[in-house]
């Protein structure tokens, strides 16, 4: 029960500076506007034909996805962008709860590394290597965070409270 109390209370932080953050269901939205082109169609395929849809899935997100929620869906299901969004989801829930329970608050980095460089990525935020995959995933990080901040100044905007001019 602890844990899921800590899961409702979780919000992402780390790439982006200043106070608010964004929760997991936000940045999974975000997901998209740095993996495709804003017009692509739903069957769009990258990574040299091995990513899927909006989110870009590999087929190992949807065996872990499987593994972890019980579930039996196929690689072309993530076309389907509900489909997707569940799967990066569940898996990036998963992956915050496991971090969370050994003592370190999940951040939007963590994510970031998650999504693209699989389940243990995470720990190359705190313990980065000197070596090709970390390029790659400093690579991926320096793509989406300025996502990730623009909404969240847009975020910070909508909250505070406007100011009256007097006359």
């Amino acid at each position: 029960m602890f844990v899921r109390l800590i899961l409702i209370a979780f919000l992402l932080s780390g790439c982006c500076e200043g106070k608010t953050s964004i929760t997991i269901e936000e940045f999974v939205k975000l997901i998209p506007q740095w993996e495709v082109y804003h017009d692509s169609p739903h069957d769009v395929v990258g990574d040299n034909g091995a990513a899927y849809g909006h989110y870009q899935i590999h087929k190992v997100m949807v065996d872990d996805y499987n593994r972890i929620t019980g579930s039996k869906a196929i690689h072309t299901d993530a076309f389907d962008p509900e489909v997707s969004k569940r799967i990066a989801y569940a898996v990036l829930r998963h992956y915050a709860k496991h971090i969370a329970s050994l003592g370190v608050t999940p951040t939007a980095d963590h994510m970031l590394f998650i999504w693209n460089g699989g389940g243990g990525a995470w720990k190359r935020v705190e313990n980065p290597r000197n070596d090709h995959k970390q390029i790659n995933l400093n690579t991926y990080r320096s793509r989406a965070t300025p996502i990730i901040k623009n909404y969240i100044n847009g975020k910070e905007k909508r909250r505070k409270p406007t100011e009256r001019t007097q006359v």
